[in-house]
């Protein structure tokens, strides 16, 4: 699993470089608070759906960070379509890796690129087993727009945060069904 870890933080962090190209972000200082900041990995194990009608095995919820790379067994993967808010199958190539853009990197981005809303779904004929490897900030670092991608025109749309907010949110929530990402929302009215 240790190499495993360190090839898809590799990974992880070359996609990152072109996304902030994209964006037009050369700024050192992201990538070296992605290198000095977390990874997390998480082997999720899914059974095999056996009861008609019980089909999610995580519940919806979008990802913490600013990138996840998931490698899965087989298909269950879903993602919300963001406008109708319907579900949509994922389909898996073998051998490929879902690439998440995780909240931090919408908050960096100042919404030009969106957090995905997705679920995993049981199987009908097998166990699924999913490795999750999400990659972040330092724990007390805070991200924010960037200040390139804010002005007259494109306001700053969400307020700063750290990892280390993301986990009082979820200790303090009670029965809110707010993302964490909406929380970080400026109004704009």
């Amino acid at each position: 699993m240790g190499k495993y870890a360190v090839e898809i933080r590799r990974v992880a962090l070359d996609i990152l470089d072109a996304i902030f190209q994209s964006l037009g972000l050369h700024q050192a200082y992201i990538r070296e608070k992605l290198e000095q900041g977390m990874q997390f990995l998480a082997v999720n194990s899914y059974p095999q759906s056996t009861k008609p009608g019980v089909t999610v095995g995580l519940a919806p919820h979008s990802d913490y960070g600013f990138i996840t790379l998931i490698l899965p067994s087989c298909p269950g993967l879903e993602v919300m379509e963001h406008h109708t808010k319907s579900w949509k199958t994922v389909l898996q190539p073998s051998d490929a890796i879902h690439v998440h853009v995780g909240d931090h990197l919408e908050v960096l981005s100042n919404g030009i690129f969106r957090t995905l809303v997705h679920r995993a779904v049981l199987h009908s004929e097998k166990n699924r087993v999913s490795v999750a490897s999400i990659h972040g900030f330092p724990m007390d670092e805070k991200v924010k727009s960037a200040g390139e991608l804010v002005d007259e025109e494109h306001p700053k749309l969400y307020r700063e945060s750290s990892f280390k907010d993301f986990l009082d949110f979820l200790l303090s929530r009670r029965n809110n069904n707010e993302s964490y990402i909406e929380s970080l929302r400026i109004s704009t009215i």
